[in-house]
């Protein structure tokens, strides 16, 4: 497999999360080497198991793990800089050893992986961590912040303070997510910052990866539309906001998406 498109109708949960996210950084980096970094990763892997292999009691192999891989190979949540693309492909993450909550949480898992432990990425609102998960205890960690160990009290504490009570915790905000989602959830972090940055080719490149991973994706076709009317395409603009109102009928910003749409007709008339 080559592209992630060539994934996108498989069973995600069967195929490791590092792959996925370099199949995803080969959207940016198409001669990228997937092999080299999975090498890495496996090094690191040794590495940490010459540390910790003779450790017992899970949250001591985990204070283990993070020291090595935060502390020794200096792997860093990036503050200052959050909201660089760098941050978001997983190759860039392991050449400049920073990243955001959700890549970073993926190495994470990645050399855990190998080392037998049973962690999975949780989705939690504003913050990727990853759960430890075993026959006799659960916790999470925060890969963001050198791997600190939370209880699910601790993460409730934090999504208050995050979001107040505009946002009310739900026991599965701190569920395993699947693959799939965590994929959907790296593509919109970048269709967001390209966006931000008004790299609107970047954007829709983005977008068009969401869609074939998620098709019944709303909202997300009409951001595409709109980029398309923005980079002047305006058949393909014309089809997705026409789709948008078809799958939204009632959608608040209908009338506005209408103008739009008379435009756009318009607009294909004269080019025809």
């Amino acid at each position: 497999m080559q592209k992630l498109a060539d994934i996108a109708s498989l069973d995600l949960d069967k195929i490791p999360l590092e792959e996925i996210a370099l199949l995803l950084a080969k959207e940016k980096y198409p001669d990228l080497n997937s092999a080299l970094y999975l090498d890495r990763i496996d090094e690191f892997a040794r590495r940490a198991h010459m540390r910790i292999g003779n450790v017992s009691g899970p949250k001591q192999v985990i204070q283990g793990l993070s020291q090595y891989l935060f502390e020794e190979e200096g792997f860093r949540g990036n503050s200052s800089d959050y909201y660089h693309p760098a941050n978001s492909f997983f190759n860039d993450v392991l050449d400049r050893r920073e990243g955001i909550p959700i890549t970073l949480s993926i190495f994470y898992i990645a050399v855990g992986r190998r080392l037998g432990l049973p962690l999975r990425g949780v989705g939690f609102p504003g913050h990727f961590m990853v759960r430890y998960d075993d026959l006799h205890s659960h916790f999470f960690i925060d890969c963001f912040y050198r791997g600190k160990i939370l209880t699910q009290e601790e993460c409730r504490n934090r999504l208050e303070q995050m979001y107040g009570d505009q946002f009310p915790f739900r026991p599965e905000f701190l569920e395993a997510s699947p693959n799939r989602d965590i994929l959907l959830r790296m593509l919109t972090n970048l269709k967001i910052i390209y966006m931000m940055r008004k790299e609107f080719g970047m954007s829709l490149q983005m977008l068009n990866q969401f869609l074939l991973f998620s098709p019944f994706g709303t909202e997300e076709i009409k951001e595409r539309g709109l980029i398309h009317y923005h980079l002047e395409c305006f058949g393909s603009a014309l089809k997705d906001l026409e789709s948008y109102l078809e799958r939204a009928p009632r959608a608040e910003d209908r009338p506005v998406i209408e103008e739009c749409i008379e435009d756009l007709r318009v607009r294909v008339s004269q080019i025809q």
